[in-house]
């Protein structure tokens, strides 16, 4: 059974916070503490697992935040879960038409909410107005060139780029299946069907977004300042999963079945039988998955 996509996203807040690049991450926050005020555009906001993190930071900045996600729903989501962590930290939360608005004596916070494809997305003000960019598990979906471009538009000087959970080339499970072969080929169908990906008529990051978008930044006018893995780990321990592993397991079983399937690569019978087979490890509490990701930080030279 397919997993809505918003319950796979909300399940794995807790394996992607195991997840993050220490050292990266703690760049960003060094950088952000730094600040006594922040303009932030954040890219496919989802359900808001980004604006928890960047909310949850130690700093008193005042802090404007433009959310962006071309699902309604989700953004309904991530508004709701919003709202309810600004109350928990005892700010003052008025709502509006198109976000929240906190404050907590003379510091203030605003988060505005924007239902756009980043394909038309175009901020409503000039050029250099945003201090930060942060985008989480979704460069991959996007032409790198193209958007690195537009991020450094719409960046002031010296402006950060924080991009976290980019794929970048391996998916393992274990233990080894029977036909080992079998297994690699199902594999090696779901990272080109990321390298086939076209979108707004360009190819997205795809299966290697993690080291081109490396590359990419530091040939559209800025340095790198930290990068690092950020891998899933999705390990059983005694037959039982942490958080709520078991969901994002089984959500990417489904979407790399489902890759397979699309193919048109393998008989039924064998692809059923990997599934099957996948499926009661991941029931016993014996599957595992390793997902090779990257973080990066980086600021407009």
């Amino acid at each position: 059974m397919d997993i809505p996509f918003h319950d796979y996203l909300e399940a794995k807040f807790a394996l992607d916070e195991r997840s993050l690049n220490h050292e990266v991450r703690s760049e960003f926050a060094r950088w952000v503490f730094e600040q006594p005020r922040l303009t932030c555009l954040d890219l496919g906001t989802g359900t808001g697992a980004s604006l928890q993190r960047l909310l949850s930071l130690p700093t008193n900045a005042h802090l404007h935040i433009t959310a962006v996600d071309r699902d309604q729903a989700l953004l309904d989501i991530a508004r709701a879960g919003i709202t309810n962590l600004l109350r928990q930290k005892g700010l003052g939360v008025a709502e509006k038409a198109d976000g929240v608005c906190a404050r907590q004596g003379q510091r203030e916070i605003v988060v505005e909410f924007v239902c756009s494809d980043l394909r038309h997305y175009q901020p409503n003000r000039a050029p250099g107005f945003y201090d930060a960019v942060i985008a989480h598990a979704v460069m991959d979906l996007l032409p790198l060139r193209t958007m690195a471009e537009r991020i450094a538009r719409w960046l002031r000087a010296k402006g950060v780029f924080y991009s976290t959970i980019n794929y970048d080339g391996e998916t393992a499970l274990f233990p080894v299946y029977a036909d080992e072969v079998l297994e690699n080929r199902i594999l090696d169908v779901y990272d080109t069907s990321m390298e086939q990906r076209r979108i707004w008529d360009e190819n997205s990051g795809g299966a290697l977004a993690g080291r081109r978008l490396h590359s990419v930044l530091c040939e559209t006018g800025f340095e790198v300042i930290a990068y690092g893995t950020s891998d899933w780990n999705i390990i059983p321990s005694r037959r039982a999963y942490r958080d709520h592993d078991a969901t994002c397991l089984a959500a990417l079983l489904n979407m790399i079945r489902n890759e397979a399937e699309r193919s048109g690569q393998f008989s039924g019978d064998s692809l059923d039988r990997w599934y099957r087979e996948r499926s009661e490890r991941l029931a016993a509490g014996e599957l595992g998955l390793i997902v090779h990701q990257i973080d990066l930080f980086a600021q407009k030279i």
